[in-house]
């Protein structure tokens, strides 16, 4: 019974730790206070706007297990199972270019990658 206690603790202490993105300096960031991006071009990204490898050079911004969607915030299904942050239903990105914190290197990136300024 201690066991079945002690998981659905750490379930629950889990859960609540798990944050959406969030406002810091006036944009979008992750968890770990990294920039968030949204595609503006037509269709979606490809090599030409994401000068290279789109999955590398601009990830998608996932959800953690136990990540809940939160007003203007959603989780978007994946293939591979997972989920991608969306803000006002727009996905939300990382970007590679971005080293540290506040980091803002792929704002206006080919005019089609943009900070998310709420």
């Amino acid at each position: 019974m201690k066991v079945l206690v002690g998981i659905a603790v750490l379930l629950a202490f889990t859960g609540a730790h798990a944050k959406t993105p969030h406002v810091n300096d006036g944009v979008l960031v992750d968890d770990d206070g990294m920039t968030l991006y949204t595609f503006g071009g037509s269709g979606p990204p490809d090599p030409k706007s994401c000068e290279g490898d789109c999955a590398r050079n601009f990830p998608p911004a996932l959800a953690a297990p136990g990540d809940r969607p939160s007003s203007e915030f959603t989780l978007v299904p994946m293939a591979n199972g997972t989920s991608q942050w969306a803000y006002e239903g727009k996905l939300l990105y990382r970007g590679l270019m971005d080293k540290k914190p506040g980091d803002r290197h792929g704002d206006g990136l080919n005019q089609v990658w943009h900070t998310v300024q709420p």
